[in-house]
């Protein structure tokens, strides 16, 4: 077994698994937390809560997002493009169905191609953001510049690649490993928002309807 199928192999699962089971300690974690008697919460308030989940995901609905319009768009396509293109590639897809025989629809490659472009800009307007607002560079630490950097390596080297740009193999490589460090580091970064974003909004919504009779957006 040379590296390139131990990268798409065993270190694969490793990665998957160190997701899995960081994921699963942390959400374990949480819930024991919130059994704490000595934590204040506010009262329970289904319709706020659910209120402060959907006005968080749709674009401009927040006074936080109105304010700052550049970065609503950029954040917003950024998160789609980031998702749907690992997702809906066709080469990722062709992947899954060697492995489990499963199949889905795909974007076209010229679509896949305008959407990774976008990622690998945006990833670099969020490390100048980081480094320039002083509000941003203030909360701001190492692992949240190695998450930009992994994402633009994995997007790069999968474009690259694709377009036979340079020495094949080695750029699936990389692509490959910054891909599964990115997996592993998911539920030990801020990454972990992925997950918790549901609960927190939840949370907030709560909190600021029903304690502080005002709203998060």
């Amino acid at each position: 077994m040379d590296f390139y199928e131990f990268a798409r192999g065993p270190l694969a699962m490793i990665s998957f698994a160190v997701f899995l089971f960081g994921t699963g300690f942390r959400l374990v974690s949480f819930y024991f937390k919130g059994t704490n008697p000595k934590l204040l919460y506010p009262k329970e308030n289904l319709t706020n809560g659910i209120r402060s989940i959907i006005t968080g995901v749709i674009p401009f609905a927040t006074r936080f997002m109105r304010q700052r319009p550049l970065f609503t768009i950029i954040t917003v396509l950024f998160h789609l493009c980031a998702l749907l293109v690992p997702l809906f590639f066709m080469a990722h897809i062709v992947l899954w169905f060697e492995s489990y025989g499963v199949l889905w629809q795909n974007i076209s490659n010229k679509i896949a191609d305008v959407m990774t472009l976008f990622v690998m800009f945006a990833c670099m307007f969020f490390f100048i953001r980081r480094l320039m607002v002083p509000e941003v560079r203030m909360v701001s630490q190492g692992s949240d510049f190695l998450i930009l950097m992994l994402i633009f390596i994995s997007f790069l080297t999968g474009f690259l690649a694709f377009h036979q740009m340079g020495p094949y193999r080695g750029l699936l490589i990389f692509h490959i490993l910054s891909s599964e460090v990115l997996i592993a580091m998911i539920p030990f970064s801020r990454l972990w928002h992925m997950i918790v974003y549901p609960f927190s909004r939840y949370y907030m919504g709560a909190d600021f309807g029903t304690v502080l009779k005002t709203r998060d957006w």
